[in-house]
């Protein structure tokens, strides 16, 4: 394990920061009212339905992402005034959102070419930028982001493995400071639950 073979780590400190849902309640019962479709069919063995009713659920976790995008960017505003910041996201028009509300900062998707994803990684490092938000695919694996101290989860995936693994961009050897990872998420929401 990786708390066995590099003990001298800092520890993670964990956080989910529950953002008002004012205005979205619509949004948020359609989610639920779509995961609960799918856990039946889930259940009840039916593939084809349940693919549909995933692709059904996956619109709506779309569509909340955008709505909550204001308050990330507020969050995320006030987050890099105490430091460098790196933001994890999975659909790209939250990230381009993201990015184009908040003065130098960088995305990294997968669009992004490997000599301009490495001259984004090595402009933060170099303290160049205070914030840099990928995908969390694209950017969750092979960086070295030890300059940040403080990861933010605009969206959670599907997987916690996938997040984790994008959360040790931080947390790796040259890191000696702890590490806070936040999950911003809407109240009521699935990823609240």
């Amino acid at each position: 394990l990786k708390k066995d073979v590099l003990d001298q780590l800092p520890p993670k400190h964990r956080q989910i920061i529950e953002l008002p849902n004012d205005g979205l309640t619509s949004i948020i019962n359609a989610e639920v009212a779509a995961y609960d479709t799918y856990e039946g069919y889930l259940k009840d063995g039916q593939t084809k339905m349940r693919k549909v009713a995933f692709t059904e659920l996956s619109k709506w976790r779309h569509r909340m992402a955008l709505k909550k995008v204001p308050q990330v960017i507020e969050h995320l505003r006030e987050c890099i005034i105490v430091g460098p910041v790196v933001c994890f996201a999975y659909h790209t028009d939250v990230i381009e959102a993201i990015i184009s509300a908040i003065d130098s900062s960088i995305a990294i998707t997968g669009k992004t070419n490997m000599t301009t994803r490495q001259t984004y990684i090595d402009s933060f490092q170099r303290g160049e930028i205070d914030l840099i938000v990928g995908n969390i695919k694209a950017m969750g694996v092979g960086c070295n982001l030890t300059r940040s101290q403080h990861v933010v989860f605009a969206e959670l995936d599907w997987t916690p493995a996938v997040m984790s693994q994008a959360e040790d961009r931080c947390h790796r050897i040259g890191q000696e400071e702890r590490l806070l990872i936040q999950h911003l998420v809407l109240a009521g929401s699935l990823d609240a639950k």
